[in-house]
């Protein structure tokens, strides 16, 4: 089932409706989605994870929300993303069974969460744009030290693209988590077949 995260797309409202960006990637071949959104509605955003729950059943693939335990346990979602100011994870793991993935930035913070974390995605490893509050970028050092640090599977996110992608697989990424790079392209299809390309071959 992990082998899923080796590329994970995060549908971001910003660039298209989550729904129809979803599909694009999972025809490509993707096989893991997380659903993020802050500014709509919580009726909006259960309406929305039931389209996208509904396409990856269809193909296969996970679906993974992002901070909204309560749209995860409501759409029947594979899982929930939480960072480190959401619901405590020991909370959440007393009360989900699903796939809980953590967001760290420290050997710290891995170190807390792998206990009760599926996954950790940890970063953002280069600058990005796709997250306005993203914190300081981590740099590949230490973001090696992260990945050293714990024997959870870590997907690496922040600025990742296809011309940086090898170079945190060979840091020690279980996978990668890409908005933008595939979002932001003029052929999202064709974005998210090149990075399956490379993970594929790297």
């Amino acid at each position: 089932m992990f082998e899923k995260l080796k590329i994970y797309f995060i549908t971001d409202s910003r660039f298209g409706k989550h729904e129809e960006l979803a599909e694009k990637v999972l025809k490509a071949g993707v096989r893991a989605i997380q659903l993020r959104e802050k500014s709509m509605s919580s009726k909006e955003i259960y309406e929305v994870a039931k389209k996208i729950r509904k396409l990856t059943l269809d193909y296969d693939a996970l679906f993974i929300v992002n901070d909204r335990l309560d749209i995860a346990l409501a759409s029947d979602a594979d899982g929930v993303h939480l960072g480190q100011e959401d619901l405590p994870f020991d909370a959440a793991r007393d009360i989900f069974g699903g796939i809980l993935g953590v967001s760290v930035h420290s050997v710290e913070e891995a170190m807390k969460a792998e206990r009760y974390a599926d996954y950790l995605g940890v970063g953002p490893v280069f600058a990005t744009k796709s997250k306005e509050d993203a914190k300081e970028p981590l740099g590949i050092e230490k973001f090696k030290n992260i990945v050293s640090s714990t024997k959870v599977p870590v997907i690496a996110i922040g600025g990742i693209n296809h011309s940086n992608v090898k170079e945190v697989l060979r840091a020690g990424a279980f996978g990668v988590a890409v908005i933008s790079a595939i979002a932001m392209h003029a052929d999202v299809y064709l974005a998210a077949r090149s990075f399956l390309d490379i993970i594929q071959n790297a």
